[in-house]
């Protein structure tokens, strides 16, 4: 698990984690993100309260990024760990931004669609790939998901090596 604090809270997640949460179930989806909320505030002695907008990133191959924007609401007062949160799953296909893909075997280029932006290269996975293979793109590359990697997509062209 990868964890960023700034404006939201963002959590990286790999596919471990989806054997264990079933996405149909919101009620198992938000008490299994309470009790991730509470190991991390323990674990990083943060305070956490509030109504949170949810999103939930998933990629067959990488797993989970959860994303957790707290909504400025003026009217509302929460006690100390009083959190709400409004969850929403979107099933998304990763991109993996990488400066040189030379770094990554030949074999595994194979496996991945290649896209060209602005002088920029971002990975598709195409086809299921083993833990090492990901462990190997993950290595040499940043994760770029949701309306961003939708965006590259289309405003990318595929070249073939």
């Amino acid at each position: 698990m990868k964890l960023i604090i700034d404006e939201n809270i963002v959590f990286f997640l790999n596919k471990i984690y989806l054997d264990n949460i079933d996405l149909k179930d919101e009620n198992l989806i938000e008490k299994k993100l309470i009790k991730l909320i509470n190991k991390i505030q323990k674990q990083y002695n943060i305070d956490l309260n509030g109504y949170y907008n949810v999103y939930i990133y998933k990629d067959k191959n990488y797993g989970l990024i959860i994303e957790m924007e707290k909504e400025k609401l003026d009217y509302l007062d929460y006690f100390n760990n009083q959190i709400e949160l409004n969850i929403e799953i979107i099933e998304d296909t990763f991109l993996y931004k990488t400066d040189n893909i030379f770094t990554i075997d030949k074999t595994l280029l194979e496996k991945l669609i290649i896209y060209i932006n602005k002088d920029e290269i971002y990975l598709k996975i195409k086809e299921n790939i083993n833990d090492i293979e990901l462990g190997q793109i993950i290595e040499n590359s940043q994760i770029i998901y949701g309306n961003k990697a939708k965006s590259i997509k289309k405003q990318s062209k595929i070249i073939r090596m």
